[in-house]
């Protein structure tokens, strides 16, 4: 599902699959993804973070059987304590492939939730 309605540059998609990621290059720690963009992702972290605004992270994740790493910084930490993230680094084929994916998670929408989505 997609979330038109945020001030996002391009659309987001619910998905899921496990991440991985290092804090100031040094702090493995292990979640899953619950929704991604071209341009950044939401992440929960499996343990509380201490994670603030403005914090660069190296990122793996695997979203449908696609593995990605990217460079990114924290722009929000919700009381969740999931981390919205924006993407600073990808090389350019794993830019190709996301966008490979976010066409497969646009044409999984259901017909209903597109239209309820236009309204």
């Amino acid at each position: 599902m997609a979330f038109p309605s945020e001030r996002r540059r391009t659309r987001r998609y619910r998905c899921y699959g496990p991440i991985d990621f290092r804090i100031r290059g040094w702090s493995l720690r292990k979640g899953k993804i619950l929704n991604l963009c071209l341009n950044g992702c939401l992440i929960q972290p499996r343990l509380a973070t201490d994670c603030v605004a403005g914090d660069v992270l190296d990122l793996r994740f695997e979203v449908k059987q696609m593995s990605f790493r990217a460079q990114c910084v924290v722009r929000s930490v919700h009381p969740s304590g999931a981390l919205g993230v924006e993407i600073l680094d990808l090389s350019e084929r794993n830019r190709l492939q996301l966008g490979v994916l976010l066409a497969e998670l646009e044409a999984s929408i259901p017909a209903e939730e597109e239209k309820a989505r236009s309204r």
